[in-house]
């Protein structure tokens, strides 16, 4: 795609400012004026200002369906959707619903249902539709755009693409700094669209601005925003670059940001059963490996965003902290665990607690399925799954299930008991050595393949590590190299980029 929009393009930008009982966002109002502005400046992009249509706070599902509407079926080039208000969780699925001047809390009949706008948008002939959200739990919009099993196969069959952008992920609200002109997403969107992105092409996609807004806002504490992409309608263009050409530095090594990722280490050294024999180095195991996540030289996690528990009584002393983790982490989630496993029924290999009995497994352990079952929820991009206990293998058993992206690293395999070697985990004393020691030669950088293969090759002393990847986990770096000779010019991958 080489073109701008053309005169087949529409646009409909949607702001409800307004409120009778809900906090008013002035905002609203000035970010559909400010992104009109750009979307009409001959400089920037060509959409015609007949063809940009501002509604400002819709009082009736109406005044928003019946330009919609008519925009839709204008549209042959491109659609453009923008909404910014409050946003909404209603009914048994949590549905997002827009808002209304009139719009009430615990009225649901008094919002607009998402649903309904994706509906028409869906209908449109515009060769491309392009959906961008500034509400609270806009990440909700991307099932409602993308998931209906039928739509899903006509889209298969057809030649639209669609793309949405939203400025928060589902289960996060989003901001308007009180003083500020513009909402934050729809501030940074517009410095984007407005400065240009040096790396890119004379015509920014919509991908090239979704990165250059994600990339900003890291800095920030505000959510990140998501995008969901369609038949490549994300390549679209939709202004000019004004930095194109613009002189780049010359690459570095990007700076790894563990600020919006998560870790729960967890070591359970104490036992009630007599048949289960304590295991002091399990807390050992945990304390050492806590203090390699806080380490900037290797990781860098602040001591908030890494809990750690040491012999939980029961199941959810264990899996508590860890779905806790699991709603605030955005990049990476980690979980470490050392202690002894069991088999609490066929196939699924239990995480043992302090409170769990040998003879009562099924209710007084921590099953791999739950966790996977959280983790699976979870908001993370990345999940690390690190396990020093007899059979760590089968974990990947019951993670396979599930769509997140998952690696597991453990002491063994499915069938193979795990050593403790003095007062460490032998596996743990292997892993401990290794990240403290980096890889010399490697990249700047590791992922955590790199870091299973040294410990593959270290010494040779068993056990020997088990590593699976589940989901469509990408080789990405995770962690930093602490050896003194490091390649610097390497490619980098990396999740957590500041």
């Amino acid at each position: 795609m080489t073109l701008l929009p053309n005169n087949a393009a529409r646009a409909v930008l949607i702001g409800t400012a307004t409120y009778r009982t809900l906090n008013k966002i002035p905002h609203s109002y000035n970010n559909i004026r400010g992104l009109a502005e750009v979307l009409t400046a001959p400089e920037l992009s060509s959409f015609t200002p007949d063809h940009v249509r501002l509604i400002d706070d819709p009082a009736t599902p109406a005044d928003i369906m019946q330009p919609l509407k008519q925009s839709a079926e204008e549209a042959e080039d491109i659609l453009l959707v923008y909404y910014s208000g409050h946003g909404q969780l209603s009914g048994e699925n949590s549905e997002l619903h827009l808002t209304l001047t009139g719009s009430e809390p615990e009225a649901p009949w008094s919002s607009l249902p998402f649903p309904y706008v994706a509906d028409i948008i869906k209908q449109s002939d515009a060769s491309t539709k392009i959906v961008v959200l500034d509400c609270c739990y806009s990440g909700r919009a991307h099932s409602d755009l993308m998931s209906d099993p039928l739509q899903l196969v006509k889209d298969q069959l057809a030649s639209e693409g669609l793309y949405c952008l939203t400025s928060a992920p589902k289960h996060r609200t989003s901001k308007a700094p009180e003083g500020h002109t513009y909402s934050a997403f729809t501030h940074y969107l517009l410095d984007t669209l407005k400065d240009g992105v040096p790396a890119a092409g004379p015509l920014l996609r919509m991908t090239d601005i979704y990165g250059n807004v994600r990339k900003r806002m890291r800095a920030t504490r505000f959510p990140l925003p998501e995008q969901c992409n369609k038949k490549e309608a994300g390549d679209f263009p939709l202004v000019r670059n004004r930095a194109y050409g613009a002189s780049l530095p010359e690459p570095a090594v990007p700076e790894l940001d563990f600020s919006r990722s998560r870790a729960v280490v967890i070591g359970c050294s104490a036992y009630g059963d007599d048949r289960l024999q304590p295991l002091p180095s399990s807390r050992n195991d945990a304390l050492a490996i806590r203090r390699a996540l806080l380490d900037a030289t290797i990781f860098g996690f602040a001591p908030e965003h890494c809990t750690i528990v040491l012999d939980p009584a029961t199941p959810a002393d264990l899996f508590g902290p860890v779905a806790d983790a699991a709603d605030d982490a955005e990049d990476l989630l980690l979980v470490y665990y050392s202690g002894h496993s069991a088999f609490s029924h066929p196939g699924d290999l239990a995480l043992l607690t302090e409170g769990s009995r040998m003879g009562r497994l099924s209710y007084t352990a921590a099953p791999a399925s739950v966790l996977a079952g959280i983790l699976s929820e979870s908001r993370a991009s990345e999940h690390v799954v690190i396990a020093d206990t007899d059979y760590g293998g089968r974990l990947s058993d019951a993670f396979s299930a599930t769509r997140a992206d998952i690696y597991t690293l453990c002491s063994t395999d499915r069938t193979s008991a795990a050593y403790v070697v003095g007062d460490h985990g032998a596996f743990t004393a292997k892993l401990l050595k290794t990240l403290q020691a980096g890889i010399p030669g490697a990249a700047a950088h590791l992922s955590l393949i790199d870091v299973f293969s040294a410990m593959q090759n270290s010494d040779g002393s068993p056990p020997a590590p088990f590593l699976s990847m589940s989901g469509t986990s990408k080789i990405r770096c995770l962690l930093r190299n602490c050896s003194d000779r490091t390649n610097t010019s390497a490619q980098h991958s990396c999740l957590m980029t500041a």
